[in-house]
């Protein structure tokens, strides 16, 4: 049902209609005819002459005039014709915007990420996502896991790809592993372990470590304690460093050594040498965060998308495909986005 409130000179009432009624006018009123206006309906000729009727006694004023052999506009109904049919298009057009948007094909969609590991795959997702979904509006924002998980608190995101998950999300968060990688050592190249096919976490315990800080990388800091308090030490901390990238660069200049998730090997670094752990550690599981409740659909939609492409194998076509088997952390496109970070 309709309501619309209608004033003139000397009074005012409301107009009570229900859209099938506009229906039939319009109907009616292209077709000048109301048997055609029926057919086109699919109902009965009566069902039509008596909501015309319905119509024109809610409007006060004849819409239609007609005899036995002709139908025509009236002036109240000529006017009457391009309302009718705009309200007709917005009700329409109403329920189509709102139907995608439960179908998570439109909205806005506010992504947090870190920079080096988001590189290799998030180019390429987000182009295809956005060829997939083109009245999706994505704004990217480069922020640290921590920055990631109080923005989606306070709803400044509507998703966060925060990087290495290890343990419990923050209560009113949840988080799911998208993609995982193998660790690998990272010492200077003139280091006395650099030549080595492979190095055991054991053989770490004396070294200093080059981390990213805990502010910075809370589940990677409490994944690397976890592999080493089971390898009977802890880690002794030389420097703490924002970014891995910076990580990197302290290791090249002597300042100790790192464990880095396998996508850091796979950038220029000069000076340094990676090297694979045996017998192999637990993996580096990387995943996205976002908001219990309410969950919107399309946050949803976003997250399966994307790890359907990381399973199957997002890359750039420049890419080594052979020689990395991780699939899911190829380099990703040819687009750029804000500086690497862990």
């Amino acid at each position: 049902m309709l309501a619309v409130i209608c004033q003139d000179d000397s009074w005012d009432r409301i107009l009570y209609m229900e859209f099938r009624h506009l229906r039939y006018f319009v109907a009616v009123a292209e077709e000048l005819s109301f048997t055609r206006a029926a057919a086109v309906l699919h109902v009965a000729q009566s069902a039509v002459s008596a909501q015309i009727q319905l119509l024109e006694e809610s409007v006060g004023v004849i819409l239609l005039e007609r005899n036995s052999r002709r139908v025509k506009l009236t002036p109240a109904g000529h006017t009457f014709l391009p309302g009718a049919k705009k309200i007709l298009f917005d009700l329409e057009e109403v329920g189509r915007q709102t139907r995608r948007i439960g179908r998570a094909e439109t909205g806005h969609l506010a992504i947090g990420f870190i920079g080096a590991q988001s590189h290799e795959w998030m180019p390429l997702v987000l182009r295809r996502f956005r060829h997939k979904y083109p009245d999706v509006e994505v704004t990217l924002t480069e922020m640290v896991p921590s920055a990631q998980l109080e923005a989606l608190l306070t709803h400044r995101l509507d998703l966060g790809v925060v990087g290495a998950i290890n343990g419990k999300p923050p209560v009113g968060l949840q988080v799911e592993c998208i993609a995982q990688e193998r660790p690998l050592v990272g010492v200077p190249s003139d280091h006395a372990l650099a030549d080595r096919p492979f190095v055991r976490l054991q053989q770490l315990k004396t070294e200093g470590f080059i981390l990213t800080s805990r502010e910075n990388a809370p589940s990677y800091r409490a994944w690397l304690a976890g592999i080493c308090q089971r390898a009977g030490f802890s880690p002794r901390i030389v420097q703490e460093v924002d970014r891995a990238r910076t990580g990197v660069q302290y290791v090249a200049a002597g300042f100790g050594i790192s464990i880095f998730g396998e996508h850091i090997s796979r950038q220029p670094a000069p000076g340094v040498k990676f090297i694979p752990l045996r017998p192999s550690e637990p993996k580096l599981h990387y995943g996205v965060a976002w908001r219990k409740e309410p969950s919107e659909p399309l946050v949803r939609r976003f997250i399966e998308y994307t790890k359907e492409q990381l399973e199957s194998g997002v890359r750039s076509p420049k890419s080594d495909a052979a020689k990395w088997p991780d699939r899911a952390f190829r380099q990703g496109a040819d687009a750029v986005l804000p500086g690497p970070q862990r």
